[in-house]
């Protein structure tokens, strides 16, 4: 676009297009921008919360395995 081209009404009325276009997609990707950082975040409380739900369930398999292998060796000893 020549700089004639720019100041006629066609010139103008085709760079506030471009300008409102602009400014539409802006917003758009601003709010997008804001679902996936909430989205993040959830994830990562959901991935803490099950980390912490891991580490629960580790500690109740060491007991149950504990119980076991006492139960196991009361066994032997009694075959014995």
């Amino acid at each position: 676009m020549t700089m004639e081209g720019l100041f006629n009404d066609n010139g103008i009325g085709e760079l506030e297009q471009k300008v409102e276009s602009l400014i539409q997609t802006f917003k758009e990707m601003k709010d997008e921008k804001e679902r996936l950082r909430t989205r993040v975040e959830t994830l990562e409380t959901e991935n803490r919360e099950l980390g912490e739900k891991m580490k629960g369930l580790q500690g109740e398999k060491e007991v149950i395995m504990d119980k076991v292998k006492n139960i196991l060796e009361k066994v032997e000893r009694i075959q014995v």
